[in-house]
């Protein structure tokens, strides 16, 4: 078959383009099918918290599907415009509309096949250490894994559909274009493009909003969603200002004879210029993918590290009841039996009576209550004998003075003012009996009052008890205990706290949030590579002609050379900045998201981000020097 040959053809012909979109293609089929081994061919369901993990890898496998996607449709594009000079010379020479499309077909049939069983050979080799690595971030030995055919199913359907989508775009490109002109279409100069001004201030103001959006963001209820229109304006301000900003930028550069009638940035302004259109659209695809590369190993990493944080905020003990009343003699008699059935043996079990939390905001010494968006802190007081009691200390107040306990807090006022009244605070850095209520993500507020009647004054709310006490045996036992208690009791979970059923849960979590952000950030560089590399190759193609042109009336090769770094230089340069700067600006957002974890911590997020900001700077180098070389091949053959 004449049309086959031809695919075959054009595949070995255009290795240069063919081989690394084989292979990026190849590994999104290998991550994929790895993340749907993990969804189907292990038990993770059934494992404890295993439901919550389960969820969080289906998000990711969407995600990645999506990424995936975007970016073969990006770099089939570009082959597609190699191509178009191959099947403009196959219509001259007598192939139908209908001959050309059985080519594509064919073509696209031969990449989906190739690209399906390398992914999936790589996939079944890779997905035991893939599963061996996520069990290890769970911190559990009860996963199984077991081989089934339905991950592989599912990767073949959802590439199937990819490469469809794409075969009918390249169907409906050729139905538009007359096959006679496709030779023509192919070596068609680019017009060089409009300034816009108005877009390219629109664009300037939308990234300055979602940077003010995202530094002034609070650790409060709103957080998510301001950060979500902080990302919405940065993606739309970077489109805008790499096409339209760049294009006025390039242009005041020629208008600078000093700098533009020099031959590296004559030549690199000038072919800049003429692509800026496209060409900025793939530097901020690139500059948004580093920025995505970097906020999801920063903010996973921070996740895992500081799950102890929240472990201890929220588990001061390693159980504990909140309850409207204190615990019946009943109820502590059937804890000391369950204790006794599970081999666990009891510390002294205290009890601590406070005013139920109230919600409000802390703004300067005032605190307000109130329930919204803005809402950061929850209040609860409690009278002196009591903590002195808990805390074993001798305090004596007056009654306008107050014992203040505000662990996450910054509060460093010597006044506070609460329902009108202004009290003298001093500082206490440990309270037993402290606890989150509800589990909510609100940081928690004890005020210690010279008696009952002004923590009633304090916050007029009903009391509730916390009764909390810490347990000595196995792991395996105290998770045991605990879930009992909490059954024989029927408590409600938002009610008790266990370390050790708290610290599954987060592993789960995080653990999971980690293993996906490790994947999610492999197929994010695989796409930002592939980009960058078929946005090389698509621009050494069309800059060829002119660099042949120029060599005859006179440019030597070391000031091509020159031309060629100045220009590629700059391309690889902006993206990167771009993304330190989007980073340097997101920082304070997931700062404030991990704040209402109770899982900010300074140390690690600055180490983390250093780490990041490095591997990127060091892998966007390597792929820098690689796709240079086939830049100055393909323009200097």
């Amino acid at each position: 078959m004449v049309q086959l040959k031809l695919a075959l053809h054009n595949l070995v012909k255009s290795k240069n383009q063919s081989l690394p979109f084989i292979f990026s293609n190849s590994i999104w089929v290998t991550i994929t099918y790895i993340f749907l081994s993990m969804i189907y061919n292990t038990n993770i369901k059934t494992n404890s918290y295993g439901a919550v993990a389960n969820y969080i890898l289906k998000l990711g496998l969407i995600f990645i599907i999506l990424i995936a996607a975007l970016s073969t449709f990006y770099a089939e594009r570009l082959l597609s415009k190699q191509r178009t000079q191959e099947l403009g010379l196959y219509s001259m020479l007598g192939l139908t509309r209908r001959h050309l499309k059985q080519i594509v077909l064919l073509e696209n049939s031969l990449f989906y096949m190739i690209c399906i069983i390398i992914g999936s050979v790589a996939g079944i080799t890779f997905s035991k250490l893939a599963f061996m690595s996520l069990e290890s971030l769970l911190g559990t030995t009860s996963l199984h894994q077991n081989f089934t055919l339905l991950p592989l199913i599912y990767v073949a359907a959802i590439f199937a559909g990819i490469f469809i989508l794409i075969i009918l775009f390249d169907f409906w490109g050729l139905k538009r274009v007359n096959p006679i002109n496709l030779w023509a279409k192919s070596s068609q100069p680019e017009k060089e493009p409009k300034s816009h001004t108005l877009l390219a201030v629109l664009g300037i103001i939308a990234l300055l909003i979602g940077y003010c959006i995202s530094v002034m963001i609070k650790p409060t209820g709103a957080a998510f969603g301001q950060f979500i229109i902080a990302i919405v304006l940065v993606v739309a301000g970077s489109y805008l200002v790499f096409i339209t900003a760049s294009i006025s930028l390039l242009k005041i550069l020629k208008k600078n004879q000093n700098y533009y009638y020099k031959p590296n940035h004559f030549i690199s302004v000038s072919n800049m210029l003429y692509r800026m259109k496209q060409n900025g659209a793939g530097l901020a695809s690139i500059s948004l993918l580093c920025t995505s590369i970097l906020v999801a190993l920063i903010a996973s990493v921070s996740l895992v590290e500081g799950q102890n944080n929240l472990i201890n905020l929220w588990s001061p003990v390693d159980v504990q009841i909140v309850s409207k009343a204190p615990l019946s003699t009943t109820a502590k008699q059937t804890i000391h039996k369950l204790a006794n059935n599970y081999q666990i043996t009891m510390s002294q079990s205290h009890m601590v009576a406070v005013t139920t939390p109230s919600m409000g905001i802390l703004s300067g010494k005032h605190f307000k209550p109130q329930f919204n968006t803005k809402t950061e802190y929850t209040l609860s007081s409690l009278d002196l004998r009591q903590y002195n009691h808990l805390q074993n200390t001798n305090y004596h107040l007056k009654d306008n003075e107050v014992l203040m306990y505000a662990p996450g807090t910054n509060y460093l006022q010597r006044h506070i003012s609460v329902q009108g009244r202004t009290y003298k605070v001093k500082r206490i850095k440990k309270f037993n009996g402290a606890f989150v209520y509800s589990h909510n993500i609100y940081k928690s507020i004890f005020i210690v009052a010279a008696n009952p009647t002004i923590a009633k004054q304090l916050n007029p709310h009903s009391y509730v008890y916390a009764q909390g006490f810490n347990t000595h045996g196995t792991k395996w036992h105290q998770k045991q205990f605990a879930n009992a208690v909490q059954n024989a009791l029927k408590v409600d979970p938002s009610n008790f706290t266990s370390k050790y059923i708290m610290r599954d849960l987060l592993k789960a979590m995080f653990g999971s949030l980690l293993f996906m952000g490790i994947l999610i950030s492999i197929v994010m560089i695989c796409a930002t590579t592939m980009i960058v590399y078929y946005k090389q190759v698509s621009e050494g193609y069309a800059d060829k002609h002119n660099y042949q042109i120029m060599s005859k009336i006179g440019l030597s090769q070391k000031e091509t050379r020159k031309a060629i770094q100045s220009q590629v230089l700059t391309v690889f340069t902006l993206p990167i900045i771009g993304a330190i700067l989007n980073l340097i600006f997101a920082l304070p957002a997931i700062k404030s998201v991990l704040t209402i974890f109770s899982m900010y911590d300074l140390k690690i997020l600055v180490v983390v981000s250093f780490c990041t900001i490095s591997v990127l700077i060091i892998s966007y180098t390597i792929i820098y020097l690689a796709t240079t070389n086939v830049y100055r091949n393909i323009v200097s053959h």
